[in-house]
Parts: C-alpha cells; sequence; structure tokens
C-alpha cells in the first residue's frame, strides 16, 4: 500500500517537476546571456578576430541551449514504447481486439511470458513500470524529471538532453567563474541588470547539476556500451550474486 501510495506521488508529481526543470535551466540561460556572455565575449568594432569569436560563441551557446531544450522536450513528449504497439508509437487506446490477439499469439508459445501485473504478454526486454502501471519495451526506469518512463523510443532523446545540459554547465562554470565572484561581493561594480544573487544562484546551480548529472550521464553511457538498461544491470548482478553464493560460475548474457 505504502508503496502503490509513493508511485500515485511521482505520478502526480510529474508536471511539477517538469516545470521545476525549464524553471531553473530557463534561470541559468538567461543570466548566462545578460552577465556571462557578455563578460566572456567582448565585441570590439576595430579588431575583426574579436567580432568572430564573438559569433562563434554565440553560435556554439544557441546550439547549446537549443538542443538542451530540444531534447528535453522529446524526452517528455515521446512514449516510451508498450507492449500491444511493438514497433510504432504507443497508443492511449485500449483497444480489446488488439489484446485479444496479442493472447492468442501467446497460446502459440511453448512457454509465453505474461506480466503478472497487467497479465499480457511480456516481449523480450520489457519491464512493468509501477508507476505508470504498464509494461515498457526496454524499460530503464521511470523518470520523475520527464514525467515519462525512459524506454525504447525516447531513451535517445533522455541521454541526449543529459549529454547536453552537462556541456552546457560545465561551459557555464567555465566561463562565468569571475562573474560569480564579483556577485559575491556586497560592494563594487555590478554593470549588469541581472541581481547577483541570480548569478550566484546560477552558477552554484550548474556546478551542482553538471557534476551529479555528470556522473549519471556516464553511467548510461555505460550501460549503452554494455548493451543493458539499469533493469538488466541489477538483475545480472543479482544472477552473479546468487550463482557465487551457490558456488556456481555462469555468464550471464547481456541482451
Amino acid at each position: 500500500a505504502a508503496d502503490k501510495a509513493a508511485n500515485t506521488v511521482i505520478l502526480a508529481a510529474g508536471p511539477v517537476f517538469i516545470v521545476l526543470a525549464v524553471g531553473l535551466i530557463g534561470l541559468a540561460t538567461t543570466v548566462y546571456f545578460t552577465v556571462v556572455f557578455p563578460y566572456f565575449y567582448t565585441w570590439d568594432e576595430d579588431y575583426i578576430w574579436t567580432k568572430i569569436y564573438y559569433y562563434m560563441g554565440l553560435i556554439f551557446s544557441v546550439y547549446i541551449v537549443a538542443c538542451i531544450f530540444f531534447h528535453y522536450y522529446m524526452a517528455i513528449r515521446t512514449k516510451p514504447g508498450g507492449v500491444l504497439n511493438a514497433g510504432v508509437e504507443q497508443s492511449d487506446s485500449d483497444d480489446p481486439t488488439i489484446q485479444d490477439l496479442f493472447l492468442e499469439l501467446e497460446e502459440y508459445q511453448e512457454f509465453p511470458k505474461t506480466c503478472k501485473k497487467c497479465h499480457l504478454p511480456k516481449p523480450e526486454r520489457a519491464h512493468h513500470c509501477s508507476v505508470c502501471r504498464k509494461c515498457v519495451l526496454r524499460f530503464d526506469h521511470h523518470c520523475p524529471w520527464i514525467a515519462n518512463c525512459v524506454g525504447y523510443f525516447n531513451h535517445r532523446y533522455f541521454l541526449l538532453f543529459m549529454t547536453y545540459l552537462v556541456i552546457g554547465c560545465f561551459y557555464f562554470a567555465l566561463v562565468g567563474w569571475k562573474p560569480f565572484l564579483l556577485s559575491l561581493e556586497e560592494t563594487g561594480m555590478w554593470e549588469w541588470s541581472m541581481p547577483r544573487p541570480y548569478m550566484a544562484l546560477s552558477f552554484l546551480l550548474a556546478v551542482a547539476i553538471g557534476l551529479a548529472l555528470g556522473g549519471m550521464c556516464s553511467w548510461h553511457y555505460y550501460l549503452i556500451m554494455t548493451a543493458q538498461t539499469t533493469v538488466e544491470f541489477y538483475n545480472n548482478q543479482y544472477a552473479r550474486r546468487t550463482a557465487k553464493a551457490k558456488g556456481e560460475v555462469i555468464a550471464v548474457l547481456q541482451k
């Protein structure tokens, strides 16, 4: 009962997490273009190289921000894929004729796999999400920050969102540390319209997210290189520990 209540809260809080994420990223983006960018990239009419450097920095900055928001949007809006439509994006329709077809096909299998919770045929690498209460193709995990499961169709968007966000955070910290130090001074010149506390908050936020998300991003790249999802990794580790406790030596196949 407690797990069910927790899953219900996670599902209901999804939009709140999205608004919070968009707000924090939007704040850092605004601070970057109003404080950090003008400080780091100077414009000098007498030198062509400063203009080239300025435009290169502007293009790079806009590109990173666009990629962050695009992949975040796609990770949210793209359905991960369900058992009723392997190979196409999942529909919200619960057409009983489609379910009947899967159940009929299941009868022809010698050892059919059926989900014990949603009572539908369970394709290989599918897993039941206790938050969404349905099976998801190549399920990795349910992420409250996108109010969605990370699965077959949106895993690439989720990973690219994290990748670009980590790049953006570290770049913000790299070029914004001097304005950050200036923002900590109670007195002294402050040439920008953005208040000092916003600059300080954005810098600390960029460092914290860059470090935390960098580790998570690296973890997911490791899973991709070893052809595993998060669920499969822990299942494989459990199988190894169980075999070792029994004195057995097995090779856990990675799908």
